[in-house]
C-alpha cells in the first residue's frame, strides 16, 4: 500500500471530522484511512461503514502519540507511508497525491506541506528546536517577544521553496515506513504536545530528510485549546518539561547543531 492514514478521536462527533474524514478517502494515494478511537468513546463509529475505513478502539486513552503508535504497530511495515492527520484539517483533491509524489522523489524521512487557516492566512509549521526561553515567552509573554517568535516561527522563510527545518507541525505530517523502522513512533511519555517536535528532531538524528513540501496545501481549523482551557495548558506545561528534561534545558549541541544547519540553509523571502 501507498499511504495508510492515521485519525485519532477522543470523545468527536461524526459532524466534527466530516470533512476531514471525506477529504481523506477521496484520495487516490490513500489506502486505508485508521481511525483510532482513544478511550472507546465513540460509538457512531459502529455504524460508519467505507471500504477504506479500519477501526481501532483502545479501552484507554494514553495520549495522541499513543493512539497514532496503535496505527504504526499494525500498518507501519504494510505501506510505505503513514499520514499523521488531525481531526481538523481538510484539503482539496489532489493534495496528498502531490505530497507522496515529492515524498518519493526525494526519499523522504517526514514531511509536512503548507498549511493555512480557513481565512487562507499561512499557519507557520515549521520551526526551529524550542529553548525553554522561547516556549516560556510564546505562551506568557507574547506581546514582548514577538521578534523571538518570528524567528522560531520561521517567517522569514520562503514559504513557496521546499527547504529543512528540525520541528514539524504533527497536525499533518506524511513520515515513511522506514523512518518509523528507525524511531518506533511516538514517544508516548507526552500525552499531549510536543510530540511532534520529539519525532521531528528523532528523525532528523536519524540522518532522513525531514522537509517542508510547498507544492501540496491542506487547511488547518487551529484550536490552540492550550490558550484557553486550563487543562490543556497543564497538559502543554507538562510535556514541555519532560521534553527539555530529555534534550536538556540549557546545554543541548544536537539543537544548536540542527538549528543552524536549518538557518543556514533556510530560502528567505
Amino acid at each position: 500500500m501507498k499511504i495508510i492514514a492515521s485519525l485519532v478521536l477522543y470523545r468527536h462527533l461524526l459532524s466534527d471530522i466530516d470533512k476531514t474524514l471525506t477529504s481523506l478517502v477521496n484520495e487516490n494515494c490513500i489506502d486505508k484511512v485508521c481511525i483510532v478511537d482513544n478511550g472507546n468513546h465513540c460509538e457512531w463509529l459502529k455504524e460508519l461503514i467505507h471500504p477504506k475505513i479500519e477501526i481501532i478502539r483502545l479501552a484507554i486513552n494514553r495520549g495522541f502519540g499513543s493512539g497514532h503508535n496503535a496505527v504504526f504497530e499494525q500498518y507501519g511495515q504494510r505501506c510505505e507511508y503513514v499520514l499523521i492527520c488531525n481531526p481538523d484539517i481538510s484539503f482539496l483533491s489532489g493534495q496528498v497525491d502531490e505530497l507522496y509524489s515529492y515524498c518519493r522523489e526525494r526519499q523522504s524521512g517526514l514531511t509536512i506541506p503548507k498549511v493555512i487557516y480557513p481565512d487562507g492566512s499561512l499557519q507557520h509549521g515549521c520551526k526551529i528546536l524550542p529553548t525553554p526561553w522561547q516556549l516560556f515567552m510564546r505562551r506568557f509573554g507574547a506581546s514582548l517577544s514577538q521578534n523571538m517568535n518570528r524567528d522560531y516561527e520561521l517567517h522569514h522563510a520562503d514559504y513557496n521553496r521546499p527547504f529543512f527545518a528540525p520541528s514539524l507541525s504533527g497536525c499533518f505530517m506524511l513520515i515513511s515506513s522506514d523512518a518509523l523502522n528507525i524511531i518506533g513512533g511516538f514517544d508516548e511519555r507526552y500525552f499531549l504536545y510536543m510530540e511532534d517536535v520529539d519525532l521531528s528532531r528523532r528523525v532528523c538524528s536519524a540522518n532522513l530528510p525531514v522537509e517542508y513540501c510547498p507544492s501540496s496545501t491542506v487547511v488547518h481549523e487551529s484550536q490552540r485549546r492550550s490558550y484557553r482551557d486550563i487543562k490543556f495548558l497543564l497538559y502543554h506545561l507538562t510535556s514541555a518539561v519532560k521534553y527539555f528534561n530529555k534534550w536538556g534545558w540549557l546545554i543541548d549541541k544536537e539543537r544548536e547543531t540542527l538549528n543552524a544547519r536549518c538557518l543556514s540553509a533556510l530560502p528567505k523571502k
